[in-house]
């Protein structure tokens, strides 16, 4: 394979004082804490800069921009939405703008709603007190194997009525899905992909209920989806429960872990707990998104041509101290808050109520059976970023407890 990391020389649009030698998915000082790590890098660059990695691109790092570059769609589209470029496969309908956009939302929405979402709830919650009865006598885990790459994961497999059994294979896959520079990628890509397509011919043949077989009926301006239709909206709700949910749920651990207080809160404060949820959301944000410019224009002093790339990182929004005062701060009980953790506009995240009630189901049934624990003393969490920022080892340790 060639070099993924494509550099380029700078074109003649761009102002020199605005490049910088940035590589997204190393940015320093990442490898102790993430977040962190992007917040110097919107304290000491520019607004919006360019960089010459991965075939050349803008990098907007302030709310305002990552906000107004989220919505309007017209000038900075989702067809390319990954960097680089062509290398995650495509996912409809979230690579659609308006107008085809739409239709295709509206086939999956009905899952999001309150009603269809209660069943999920109720057995996202009977996994998580499972997950938690089997650790609590242990003393210790590692909480991303043995909780949080399993609860929201099992709530998706319900939602497509597909066996839970399959939950450790498909967080092995979801683990390199969002490093696509990673040697793994692709390999796991193609496997989630077979994995998808399977359980797609089982449903053409046996059809039920469940997400999968509703797609499979679905159409678009009265015509049936065609085949790719169908696999490309299946592989994008099984993708989206595999990762995200999971890495929100791994910070929200890390940060306990090390804040008795926090936790005490909760415990004796329970209506905190939704203000809680949108704390942690806002403060400890997962996805750096791309978008493709569709035209030359002009925008808040800078030249942008057609075709060129821009990330948001998306994180920085809720960590924005123009947004959000003392913003690196936790505050359950923050008066005002804004990020865009689940996007904004047409393209807001239609799992966004899954995953805050995943989040709140986590800091009720943990703390009430778990209520103190700490960073296994030896250890230190292993943080990533890219597409994607994630913990992927956190050791934890408490007293056990007899259940």
């Amino acid at each position: 394979m060639a070099d993924i990391d494509t550099i380029v020389s700078v074109p003649v649009h761009v102002p020199p004082e605005l490049v910088r030698d940035f590589d997204f998915y190393n940015p320093e000082g990442y490898l102790d804490d993430v977040h962190l790590a992007w917040k110097r890098v919107q304290e000491t660059m520019p607004d919006i800069f360019w960089t010459p990695h991965y075939g050349g691109h803008w990098v907007a790092l302030r709310g305002d921009d990552i906000k107004h570059m989220q919505q309007d769609y017209a000038h900075f589209s989702h067809r390319e939405m990954f960097l680089p470029k062509g290398i995650i496969p495509f996912q409809l309908p979230v690579q659609l703008d308006p107008p085809q956009h739409g239709p295709y939302r509206k086939l999956f929405m009905h899952a999001f709603l309150p009603r269809a979402l209660e069943e999920v709830d109720r057995k996202a919650r009977a996994v998580a007190i499972e997950l938690i009865d089997q650790i609590a006598p242990q003393g210790e885990c590692e909480f991303v194997a043995e909780f949080a790459g399993a609860m929201p994961i099992m709530a998706f497999l319900t939602m497509m009525d597909l066996p839970r059994e399959d939950c450790r294979r498909l967080r092995g896959y979801a683990i390199y899905m969002s490093k696509p520079i990673h040697p793994k990628s692709q390999e796991s890509w193609a496997a989630i992909s077979n994995y998808i397509g399977e359980w797609i011919e089982r449903r053409r043949k046996a059809p039920g209920d469940d997400l999968i077989s509703r797609i499979i009926d679905g159409k678009i301006e009265d015509r049936p989806l065609d085949a790719d239709e169908v696999f490309n909206l299946c592989l994008l709700m099984l993708g989206g429960g595999l990762d995200t949910v999971v890495s929100m749920t791994t910070f929200m651990a890390n940060f306990l872990a090390g804040h008795p207080d926090h936790r005490r809160q909760l415990i004796e404060r329970p209506e905190l707990v939704d203000p809680a949820v949108e704390e942690f959301v806002r403060r400890f944000g997962t996805t750096n998104t791309a978008r493709q410019i569709t035209q030359d224009m002009d925008y808040n002093g800078l030249r942008f041509a057609q075709d060129d790339m821009i990330v948001l990182a998306n994180p920085l929004s809720g960590m924005d101290d123009r947004d959000n005062d003392d913003p690196l701060t936790v505050d359950f009980e923050r008066r005002k808050r804004s990020h865009a953790t689940f996007g904004l506009g047409p393209h807001t995240c239609p799992g966004a109520v899954l995953a805050r009630r995943e989040l709140k189901i986590f800091l009720q049934e943990r703390l009430k059976r778990i209520p103190d624990f700490r960073i296994k003393p030896g250890t230190r969490p292993v943080f990533t970023t890219g597409v994607v920022n994630a913990l992927t080892e956190l050791h934890l340790e408490w007293e056990p407890k007899t259940v």
